[in-house]
């Protein structure tokens, strides 16, 4: 016979569990996967890497859940700029919805350069690092090789169709330094970079930005000096880190990773429609481009996505034939590649847009080339 009174106290702690405050974490370690890739191989090899897509959903979902009372990061080097920046904005919206975040690192950069997880951290409520650690502001910086002086040595003449003073990549083997126009592009890319980064760390911070110039003049900075400049706010390991959220918001709040909070509150969500319901359709355009499928850029296991003509322009029909797609979001990031498959998938777009679906462009960390030619056609 099961004990009424152990009946009763499985349905409490069921209870408690429920109503139980929520502190959502994320590991950003092994970085983010912009999306499931589209062949099988890497789709499972990357099962266990967090989507882009789960953790923007998940602190949209966050915003109103009263449950949810904190957001705790571990900030690694693992993302680019433009994905940092949509982190930016989104833990800005969580805060602004009253709660509470707080980024931990081991080191923005150990020596090295820590400008991108830094830059992220600086837009959440308190910023740990731990006391061995260093913040490595130290500028944007951009590595270019010129291989003609070798090739010459070699016998190698290399021979390439280039459109125009602005397009750079054959430079890389039929120069042996800049060229004006690449050189003015290339500083043009830095200091933007550079830019952004001192102007966003300056807002967080509370800063000037000539302040924060000064500061990567000086870097990179000792975790002592980090703190005496404001830059971050405590120094600690990752045991104090969340000691201190305990004892913020009790004993009694449980730990929870971002992604798994999305999947578990879209499946309490999916409650059953009549009929089909308007929606907007999600197409993703990653990797370098190329005429056939999508699936990985090489032979390798580590190689990469890889953006395919068939593939992606099969989803924008498909999304243009279907009435309950009130637009097209694409997302893109990519170098480039194919140019014959770029100019397909341009037509693709321009189509979609000329049969009254709006395509709005996402870029990733980048387009560029192809990737940028590709979003051409867009609303």
């Amino acid at each position: 016979m099961v004990d009424p009174g152990t009946v009763v106290n499985v349905i409490k702690q069921a209870r408690d569990r429920r109503t139980a405050p929520l502190i959502l974490e994320l590991d950003l370690t092994e970085g983010i996967v912009e999306t499931a890739p589209a062949d099988p191989i890497s789709a499972l090899m990357s099962m266990r890497r967090t989507h882009l897509r789960d953790v923007l959903d998940g602190l949209r979902r966050a915003r109103s859940d009263a449950r949810v009372r904190a957001l705790v990061v571990k900030i690694t080097g693992g993302v680019g700029l433009a994905l940092a920046q949509e982190l930016r904005e989104s833990v800005q919206a969580l805060r602004d919805a009253g709660k509470h975040t707080v980024a931990w690192a081991e080191t923005f950069g150990e020596g090295g350069r820590g400008n991108v997880p830094f830059y992220l951290a600086t837009v959440f409520d308190e910023v740990y690092l731990q006391p061995t650690g260093d913040v490595g502001l130290t500028g944007v910086a951009m590595e270019e090789p010129f291989f003609a002086g070798a090739l010459e040595k070699a016998g190698v003449r290399p021979v390439f169709a280039a459109r125009h003073e602005y397009k750079t990549m054959a430079n890389t083997f039929m120069e042996k330094a800049y060229t004006p126009e690449h050189e003015e592009s290339s500083r043009r890319l830095v200091a933007s970079a550079g830019e952004q980064l001192a102007a966003g760390i300056a807002a967080s911070r509370n800063l000037p930005v000539d302040k924060v110039r000064e500061l990567v003049d000086r870097g990179p900075l000792l975790a002592d000096e980090a703190l005496e400049e404001g830059l971050v706010d405590r120094l600690g390991y990752r045991d104090e880190v969340y000691a201190a959220l305990r004892e913020r918001f009790g004993d009694e709040a449980q730990l929870k990773y971002v992604a798994r909070y999305n999947r578990t509150q879209g499946l309490a969500k999916k409650l059953p429609q009549p009929g089909r319901q308007d929606v907007v359709a999600l197409i993703n355009g990653q990797g370098p481009i190329r005429l056939g499928r999508s699936g990985r850029g090489g032979p390798l296991p580590s190689s990469g996505p890889a953006m395919g003509s068939d593939t992606v322009g099969a989803a924008f029909r498909a999304a243009v034939k279907d009435e309950h797609v009130k637009a097209i979001v694409f997302r893109v990031n990519s170098p480039g590649g194919s140019a014959v498959a770029s100019d397909s998938i341009w037509r693709e777009v321009a189509l979609a847009r000329r049969a009254g679906k709006p395509v709005i462009v996402s870029m990733g960390d980048v387009a560029a080339s192809g990737g940028y030619y590709v979003a051409m056609g867009a609303t």
